[in-house]
């Protein structure tokens, strides 16, 4: 029995052995994959850092020209702050110019009306003299009318002599 035992476990030794080993080979084949991938990285972090630095140089060539932008740039901003005050300035007093012109228009307008209402009532007063005018005329042509009608008959009585006064001559 103790023979049996042995080979038993002896045999789960073996079993484990060969279990250990497969565990290892296994372990080392992802190391051996990790390692390669250590590599490719730290080639691809020396190439980073490389182009890094390179950058760096150019940030620091570029960084003056950024300096100059922005100082441009604040000039600029001033130029546009003054023009805009100047822009405001104009703007305020094409305002008070046109308020003025209103103005004026107004009052000319109101002048302009007061003059047509004042010419409407000459015009009127006119037209009413005209009219009692006429009419004093029509009537005045009627009583010359009248006038020489009966001027006319006492003409003919007086050019034709009465028959009886033929007579006595």
């Amino acid at each position: 029995m103790k023979e049996m035992i042995k080979t038993i476990v002896l045999a789960l030794l073996v079993v484990v052995a060969i279990y250990f080993a497969f565990v290892v080979n296994k372990v080392n084949n992802r190391m051996d994959f990790l390692n390669a991938q250590d590599s490719v990285h730290v080639v691809n972090i020396d190439e980073f850092d490389h182009n890094l630095h390179d950058l760096n140089l150019a940030f620091i060539g570029r960084g003056k020209h950024i300096q100059q932008f922005q100082k441009d740039l604040a000039a600029l901003d001033q130029k546009l702050d003054m023009t805009a005050r100047k822009f405001d300035t104009k703007i305020d007093s094409v305002g008070l110019l046109i308020g003025e012109l209103r103005m004026n228009t107004e009052s000319e307008l109101a002048n302009l009306k007061r003059g047509q209402d004042e010419a409407d009532k000459r015009f009127s007063q006119f037209q009413r003299q005209t009219n009692r005018t006429v009419t004093d005329l029509q009537t005045a042509l009627s009583r010359l009318n009248r006038e020489k009608d009966n001027l006319e008959k006492r003409l003919k009585t007086l050019e034709a002599p009465p028959e009886g006064s033929k007579k006595k001559r």
